[in-house]
């Protein structure tokens, strides 16, 4: 079975590499401590879901703060960026993978859900995260 998760280097660098489009202030997220469930799904079928708890800075970048969990195969790029106040939406661009799109989509400022699909085969992925607090520590 093919890792679907980029390993932690590799998320680093196209984070890093993604250019910001707006004042990260207009985006319609809470700073404070959030809990991310990521679901792979294979043949149609969601799997547990993988929890990562971390705490969002007032007027944190939401490219690297909510699309850094973008899972994938192999290296990949993201391109054709588009960022609204309550979405991000970008396309993914990988050597050893079918091309793919993704997608976060806020249904409140505390909480969204998103997925990453893959050309030829659907759905791959599927993330949700809910702010529950805020940050009470630089270890939150």
């Amino acid at each position: 079975m093919m890792k679907l998760f980029l390993p932690a280097a590799c998320v680093l660098t196209m984070a890093a590499a993604m250019p910001v489009h707006a004042d990260p202030g207009d985006f319609g997220a809470m700073p404070g401590l959030w809990k991310i469930q990521v679901r792979h799904v294979a043949n149609g079928k969601v799997g547990a879901p993988q929890v990562q708890w971390h705490c969002v800075d007032e007027g944190a970048d939401p490219w690297t703060t909510f699309a850094a969990w973008t899972p994938a195969e192999g290296e990949c790029t993201a391109t054709d960026q588009h960022r609204r106040s309550t979405s991000l939406a970008w396309k993914l661009s990988c050597k050893a993978a079918p091309a793919a799109t993704a997608h976060v989509d806020f249904d409140s400022a505390k909480h969204y859900t998103g997925s990453v699909t893959a050309e030829g085969r659907g759905e791959i992925t599927q993330v949700e995260g809910d702010r529950y607090a805020a940050c009470t520590s630089p270890q939150d």
